[in-house]
C-alpha cells in the first residue's frame, strides 16, 4: 500500500535526515544505581547519500584514529574497561559504537566538554539521575549566523503551510458538509484509483496545503538546516536514551517509548511545526497524522479529524513564527528520573 499524503511527507522529511551524522548515547544503570554501562553510537551516511562528504570523510580518519568527540569522551571517564566497534559498508565506515561500564559518579567526565551537567544521586533504596542542559557551545558563530538566516527563511515556508490550512478551514467552515470529502482527498493514499469528491476550489485548496507541506520537508535545504539548528540550539551531545532497573518513581523532561525507555531529544524541525497546533491552526493536520497511533487508514482518519472544530487565527510573520519554533527545539530545563534500587546480596 502507498503512503497517505501526510505520512509520505513525514517519510521524506526522515529521508533527507539520513543524509546527515547521528549520535546515540545509551546509559543503562545496574540493580544498585553503582554504576552504569554508558554506549554511544555514532550513525554516518555512505559517501553517496552524505551532504557534506568532506567533514564526514574527516569523521571516520577522527574515529578510526581514536581522537573524535566520544573517543576523548571516553577516555576522560577512564573505565577499566571499554570495546570499540565497527560497521562498515563497501568498505566504508557508516557506524562507530562504544561501550564502557563506569562509576555513576564518573557520569559527569563523559560530558565534559559540553554545556551538560549529568548528577546520580543517591538515598535509601532509591537512586536519581538528574541532566541540566546549559546553553549550547557546540556551534561556531559562523554556523550560528548561518541558521538563523536558513531558520528565517524555514519560517517562511511554515507561514505558508499555516495560511493555506487557514484558507482550507476557513471554506470549511463556510460549508461544513465538505469537510470529510476534503480531508479524504488530503489523506488519500497515492495509488488511490477512485478519484477525490472534490470540486476545482477545494482540489485547489487541497493541492495548497500539499505543497505547503512538501516545502517543508523537500527543500535541499531542509537536512542542513536540521543539523545546524541542532548544534545551535542543543547542548546535548547526542539523543540520550536511559534504561533503569526498575518502574520509575517519576520522571520529568524525558519522553518514554513504547518499551520504557526515557528519552532525551529535542524536537526535529517538523515536529516543532506540529507541536505549535493550537496556535495558530486547530485542529493541524500535520499534528494529527504524525500523533501516536496516527497515520492509519485515510477514510477513518477523514471522519476523526472533520468531527473536529475548526480554528484559525492569522500568523503575524515569520519572525513569530521562527521564535516559536526555537522555543520548541530547546531542550528541557531538567531531565530527571528517580527509582528503586536493590541491596547487594554479595
Amino acid at each position: 500500500m502507498k503512503r497517505t499524503f501526510v505520512a509520505a511527507a513525514v517519510f521524506f522529511f526522515a529521508a533527507s535526515c539520513a543524509n546527515i551524522v547521528h549520535h546515540d548515547l545509551t546509559l543503562t544503570f545496574d540493580d544498585q544505581g553503582e554504576r552504569v554501562t554508558v554506549a554511544s553510537v555514532t550513525s554516518i551516511p555512505t559517501t553517496k547519500d552524505s551532504r557534506d562528504k568532506t567533514r564526514d570523510e574527516h569523521l571516520r580518519e577522527d574515529i578510526l584514529a581514536g581522537r573524535d568527540e566520544w573517543s576523548l569522551r571516553f577516555a576522560n571517564a577512564s573505565p577499566e574497561a571499554d570495546r570499540v566497534t565497527f560497521e562498515r559498508a563497501r568498505g566504508e565506515l557508516i557506524r562507530a559504537e562504544h561501550v564502557a561500564r563506569i562509576d555513576v559518579a564518573d557520569l559527569q567526565k563523559i560530558f565534559f566538554d559540553v554545556a551538560v551537567s549529568a548528577v546520580v544521586t543517591r538515598g535509601d533504596g532509591w537512586a536519581e539521575l538528574a541532566i541540566y542542559p546549559g546553553t549550547s557551545t557546540r556551534a561556531t558563530r559562523q554556523q550560528r549566523d548561518d541558521s538563523e538566516k536558513k531558520l528565517r527563511a524555514y519560517s517562511r515556508r511554515a507561514v505558508r503551510y499555516f495560511e493555506a490550512v487557514r484558507a482550507m478551514y476557513d471554506y470549511m467552515n463556510d460549508n461544513p458538509p465538505r469537510a470529510r470529502e476534503i480531508f479524504g482527498a488530503l489523506f488519500r493514499e497515492e495509488d488511490d484509483p477512485r478519484p477525490p469528491l472534490i470540486d476545482d476550489k477545494e482540489h485547489d485548496l487541497v493541492d495548497g496545503v500539499r505543497r505547503a507541506i512538501d516545502g517543508l520537508t523537500k527543500d535541499e535545504d531542509t537536512d542542513a538546516l536540521e543539523a545546524e539548528a541542532d548544534m545551535v540550539f542543543n547542548p546535548l551531545p547526542a539523543r540520550i536514551v536511559v534504561r533503569v532497573p526498575s518502574e520509575p518513581l517519576l520522571f520529568e523532561g524525558f519522553t518514554r517509548s513504547k518499551e520504557g525507555e526515557l528519552i532525551a531529544e529535542p524536537l526535529s524541525l517538523l515536529e516543532a511545526i506540529a507541536s505549535l497546533e493550537g496556535r495558530w491552526v486547530t485542529p493541524d493536520p500535520l499534528a494529527f497524522s504524525i500523533r501516536p497511533g496516527g497515520g492509519g487508514d485515510p477514510e477513518k482518519e477523514a471522519a476523526l479529524i472533520a468531527a473536529m472544530p475548526r480554528q484559525t487565527s492569522p500568523v503575524i510573520g515569520e519572525i513569530e513564527v521562527a521564535d516559536a519554533l526555537v522555543a520548541k527545539m530547546r531542550p528541557a530545563a531538567r531531565y530527571r528520573v528517580r527509582w528503586i534500587t536493590k541491596a547487594r546480596t554479595d
